[in-house]
């Protein structure tokens, strides 16, 4: 029921701040464990408009999770954008992000907080930003879902724009192929506009 309410009230923070398209977040609440890393390959896939005026881009990344402590991760996930029919290829940027985990109760769920920043193409509106986020993930094997909600400021407020925290969160399904390699399957709303994300993670 507590998870329940949880998710609940993520996607309804998530539909309050909603305002291009960005990084899939190929992230869960789990910890990687100290000394352990994470490499995750994947794509999403978003579109500017649903239609036949919609433009469709593939959105190649990666993001690379190195256990600093148990409970403590750092990240660095970077990629770029295709437009599909002309081939035009565009950086994303790359950000940074600390995880730390604050609650886990094995066989049953992990909550997770951290904060990042760096220079994202369409993240921060063309410029550098920060962002704080949660982290919700379900270990029950009849449903092993994900939820991250992620508030993201953009340093360009800083010259003489205003204020605006951008909200951006992701659901899906985490699914263990291996005791290595699992399987991320995702839904990412940001800027109103959804993408479909598929990712592997494989930890070493």
């Amino acid at each position: 029921m507590k998870r329940r309410g949880l998710v609940v009230a993520l996607a309804l923070i998530a539909v309050c701040s909603a305002a291009g398209h960005a990084f899939n977040l190929f992230e869960t609440a789990g910890p990687v464990g100290e000394q352990q890393v994470a490499l995750t390959f994947g794509f999403g896939l978003v579109t500017t408009e649903l239609g036949e005026g919609g433009t469709w881009y593939l959105v190649p990344q990666g993001r690379l999770t190195i256990g600093l402590l148990q409970g403590l991760d750092l990240g660095v996930h970077s990629g770029w954008s295709t437009e599909i029919g002309t081939g035009a290829v565009d950086w994303l940027g790359t950000l940074v992000d600390v995880k730390i985990t604050s609650t886990h109760v094995p066989d049953m769920y992990t909550l997770a907080w951290g904060v990042g920043g760096g220079f994202g193409l369409d993240f921060f509106g063309n410029g550098w930003g920060v962002f704080v986020q949660i982290l919700f993930e379900s270990h029950s094997p009849l449903l092993p879902i994900f939820v991250t909600y992620r508030s993201i400021l953009p340093f360009d407020v800083f010259s003489g724009g205003s204020i605006e925290f951008n909200g951006y969160i992701a659901g899906g399904l985490r699914l263990q192929l291996a005791p290595i390699a699992r399987l991320l399957l995702v839904v990412d709303v940001y800027g109103g506009l959804a993408s479909l994300g598929l990712g592997l993670e494989i930890a070493f």
